[in-house]
């Protein structure tokens, strides 16, 4: 029923217009909010023009340096597919100064506008088979978004977590103590993040202003086209997802579960985007496995 709810809710604002009957309904509501409420309200229209707030955001952000972008831009793998504007990785690692420069400029002025260009939201998907599956059926393949190479240039990596978990089996060596872990594999997970969700979970983590509008406008209105072969097919709106083979997207994902339940017992929990692990030390593995058990149950609900 929430999640229906949350759906209804989705469709209501993005086809809500001042010549719907709920509009001034809700426009009020937004108002009278905004008066008893710390943060800035921001109304953004979803049609009919970019992003117009209420109230312009009071903090900023560091801008680009020129330095930053030739670091990223030279840890770019060449061999990566181009995205549908056709810039290709190895293309932007020839980029000449005077390109870079530019590019610096841009990315300052999105920064400064709280603005993604819908050119680096549009995304090509592919069906890569899976081994052994039968060719004629659709789940028998692993869609790949491919993204612009240029809207993808923030960098991330995921190392952390993995030396957390090896270090905590290394000490239980030391004691003579085992080590349990569960390992779970969420189906579909980056296709399930309600936008609206992970905006206010930013919010309750005091993530500045500006970069929350960002986070916004690089989340809202994409699109996609799927590729078989020389075809294309029509162009279809994304409504709800962190897009795959986004730099941005495995952090963005990690905020929206932040809050998943810690278990009281010991049992850790280690997370990055859509992986996600339980262990626990102890003498035998007949003490470790009932708490794991416990705690995958306290998440299961």
């Amino acid at each position: 029923m929430i999640e229906v709810k949350n759906e209804e809710w989705s469709n209501l604002m993005e086809d809500i217009s001042p010549t719907h009957k709920a509009f001034w309904k809700y426009r009020t509501s937004m108002f009278s909010h905004s008066s008893t409420t710390q943060h800035p309200t921001h109304f953004i229209h979803r049609r009919g023009g970019p992003s117009k707030n209420l109230l312009d955001p009071l903090d900023d952000l560091f801008p680009v340096s020129l330095d930053e972008v030739q670091k990223l831009i030279k840890g770019l793998k060449a061999k990566k597919a181009q995205g549908l504007d056709g810039i290709s990785n190895k293309a932007i690692k020839c980029f000449p100064l005077t390109l870079l420069s530019l590019l610096v400029t841009i990315f300052n002025a999105c920064l400064k506008n709280s603005y993604f260009s819908p050119v680096w939201k549009e995304a090509e998907v592919i069906g890569i088979p899976k081994p052994g599956k039968p060719r004629n059926l659709p789940a028998s393949y692993r869609p790949i978004n491919l993204l612009s190479g240029l809207g993808k240039i923030p960098n991330h990596s995921c190392p952390q977590q993995a030396l957390r978990l090896v270090e905590y089996i290394t000490e239980g060596f030391k004691t003579k103590k085992r080590t349990v872990a569960v390992f779970f594999d969420v189906a579909k997970a980056f296709d399930r993040v309600w936008h609206a969700g992970l905006i206010h979970k930013l919010y309750l983590l005091k993530v500045p202003d500006r970069l929350i509008l960002i986070i916004h406008n690089f989340l809202i209105d994409r699109h996609f086209v799927f590729r078989h072969e020389n075809t294309h097919s029509s162009r279809r709106m994304i409504r709800a997802e962190v897009p795959q083979g986004s730099a941005l997207s495995p952090l963005l994902y990690s905020v929206y579960t932040n809050d998943i339940p810690r278990s009281s017992s010991g049992v850790q929990l280690a997370l990055f985007a859509d992986d996600t692990d339980l262990y626990l030390r102890g003498q035998t593995e007949r003490n470790i496995c009932p708490h794991l058990q416990k705690t995958n149950e306290e998440l299961a609900r």
